[in-house]
């Protein structure tokens, strides 16, 4: 047994081997692009570290990509083997109860395990991290805030990584509504190191979600050139960018940074094709051309059909497949995931079930123009929808769904409503003053029209 840099115990063959893993732990908190190689001198200095080929699986799993799944597997039988031959601890052991819990597609259980190693190890980042990412994922974002809050006695700025739990904990904050402590911790995160990203993307957050989209767009072209070394994350942060010239409804900005930032390489990652297609789809409900671009997703995302690995993933999928008329993929999307939402030993099964197939129809049915039906399978489920993961930012695309085919449909009293309640939250939103404008006009209400434009045209100019 040796100690890594927060005081647990590895079982390891040398310090030598510690170190390369508390190193890659490092890269990865920093979403650093050279995690992988640091994860290979891991195991050049020590090939049956279990922990090595823990944390290996696990970042597998991380890829959400069913092609990956067989190395998780091999990650697994890794970790078996090199504890037959060396032993591990009970953290060691309950780490590779969590990863197998996560392969078989038992979340809560996998989240129960990385929450009792918390307990006895406050200071396992590696838990820490992985339980912050699934709890995002299951929306559940009380408890990714809180699981951070947890441990927080045992962090200061003389302990390894304080800062990136600092972004965590903003992160949390942010997605439960408490903004001014989020802005707080992620601020400080960033001044600790600049070139951490997740903090950057949790204040970018804060700003979007109380409207400040001028200091936003300071906020993040002021730390952009911190992120050369940061893996595919930094698309999503150049994403958040477009957000904001988006309410600027500067769009020839938003399509520059399409093509030259968030979507400049076609990638696979699932939060590439999420920051995409969302993007697009924000862009078409505001009537701007964007050309061919669904081709080049959805000739992705037919590889993703059979997925089934989170609700969220699978409705961005299919947005990119029905938007591009690819309905045979659309089809055999639709018919295996009502085989996953039959699953009931996967905590996703009964999401797909709820949510996601309701969801995931009524994307189908908008981009055939039937927006009753797009009403009628939304409406039900809106509040439900937090249940498929993702943020707040990232969500709203389907909020914005529900209003865009409630005014296209004239249902103009429910749309007045759905505006209302938008413009409420996000006063700072010249869409939803432009939407409300438009409805109000339909309503006959010229002078309500008038002043809603009005505004929308002040915020733009601000």
């Amino acid at each position: 047994m040796r100690q890594d840099q927060w005081g647990q115990e590895v079982t390891a063959a040398s310090d030598e081997a510690v170190e390369a893993l508390d190193t890659t732990v490092m890269a990865y908190l920093g979403l650093r692009l050279d995690t992988g190689d640091h994860l290979k001198a891991t195991f050049k200095a020590d090939a049956e570290m279990p922990m090595a080929s823990i944390a290996r699986g696990n970042f597998m799993q991380l890829f959400c990509h069913s092609g990956l799944l067989k190395r998780t597997d091999e990650s697994i039988a890794g970790a078996e083997a090199a504890i037959a031959l060396h032993g591990a601890n009970r953290r060691e052991q309950l780490h590779l109860s969590a990863l197998k819990s996560w392969r078989a597609g038992d979340l809560r259980q996998t989240l129960v395990l990385w929450e009792n190693i918390l307990l006895e190890n406050p200071n396992d980042v590696l838990a820490l991290r992985l339980a912050h990412f699934l709890h995002f994922y299951l929306g559940d974002m009380q408890s990714m805030r809180d699981s951070v809050n947890r441990v927080m006695y045992a962090w200061d700025a003389s302990v390894p990584a304080y800062g990136f739990i600092k972004g965590m904990q903003s992160f949390g904050f942010e997605e439960t509504g408490l903004y001014g402590p989020a802005e707080a911790a992620g601020r400080e995160a960033v001044e600790i190191n600049p070139q951490d990203t997740w903090s950057t993307h949790s204040v970018a957050h804060v700003l979007e979600m109380t409207g400040r989209h001028e200091e936003g767009i300071e906020w993040l072209e002021g730390l952009c050139g911190n992120w050369s070394g940061v893996n595919n994350f930094k698309y999503h942060t150049w994403w958040h960018l477009a957000l904001y010239y988006l309410e600027r409804e500067d769009f020839s900005k938003v399509l520059d940074l399409y093509d030259t930032e968030f979507r400049k390489e076609p990638t696979d990652d699932h939060i590439d094709i999420a920051n995409a297609v969302s993007m697009l789809a924000r862009l078409e409900m505001r009537n701007i051309e964007i050309g061919g671009r669904w081709d080049e997703l959805a000739d992705i995302c037919a590889k993703h059909v059979d997925d089934h690995l989170f609700v969220f993933h699978d409705a961005h999928y299919i947005m990119a497949l029905a938007a591009a008329g690819r309905d045979e993929d659309v089809t055999n999307m639709l018919k295996s995931m009502e085989a996953a939402a039959n699953n009931i030993d996967t905590t996703e099964g009964p999401v797909f079930k709820d949510v996601g197939l309701p969801l995931c129809r009524a994307i189908v049915a908008g981009r055939k123009g039937d927006h009753e039906a797009v009403v009628d399978l939304i409406s039900p489920i809106r509040y439900q929808i937090y249940r498929i993961g993702g943020s707040h930012a990232q969500r709203d695309v389907f909020a914005q769904m529900l209003v865009h085919a409630a005014v296209a449909d004239s249902q103009h009293n429910f749309a007045r409503a759905l505006i209302g309640e938008r413009v409420e939250r996000r006063p700072g939103s010249s869409l939803n003053w432009r939407w409300l404008g438009q409805v109000l006009t339909e309503l006959g209400d010229t002078s309500g029209a008038a002043r809603a434009l009005s505004k929308a045209d002040e915020l733009i100019a601000i």
